[in-house]
């Protein structure tokens, strides 16, 4: 028995083999636009990691600050500073427009705007009320 020669098939194989070099180079550019989208992605998102910790830093050191430093009897009208873990703090205190009278011990009603530096450039503001004496 002898093999029959089909030249048909041979030269089908040979088309099969491999890739097309239009193949090669579409798969090649869509390799390089994947390598220059990921790694910008990734330092985006780095970028708004840093910027959330920094405003959450800000945000623990007011609650801190009007818990500790902005309570109490000693809480007036007046403008307070200072520097809470590495964060400068401002707090300007006033009388509130709400209310005008005052309590038996000579409470008022005291409206505090809080600012703590993020950055350089950016500040949390926190308003809230307080309760404190009159001087």
């Amino acid at each position: 028995m002898r093999a029959k020669f089909k030249p048909g098939r041979m030269q089908k194989r040979q088309q099969d083999e491999g890739f097309t070099l239009l193949e090669v180079l579409v798969a090649v550019a869509i390799l390089a636009a994947l390598l220059y989208v990921v790694p910008r992605s990734l330092v985006i998102a780095r970028s708004s990691v840093v910027q959330s910790h920094a405003w959450l830093e800000a945000r623990l050191v007011a609650e801190e600050v009007l818990a500790e430093e902005l309570t109490g009897a000693n809480l007036h009208p007046g403008t307070f500073a200072g520097v809470t873990h590495g964060r400068r703090w401002r707090a300007v205190v006033l009388p509130s427009p709400i209310a005008s009278g005052r309590g038996p011990k000579g409470e008022m009603l005291l409206e505090a705007r809080l600012s703590v530096n993020v950055s350089p450039s950016r500040n949390l503001a926190v308003d809230r009320l307080l309760v404190g004496v009159a001087e």
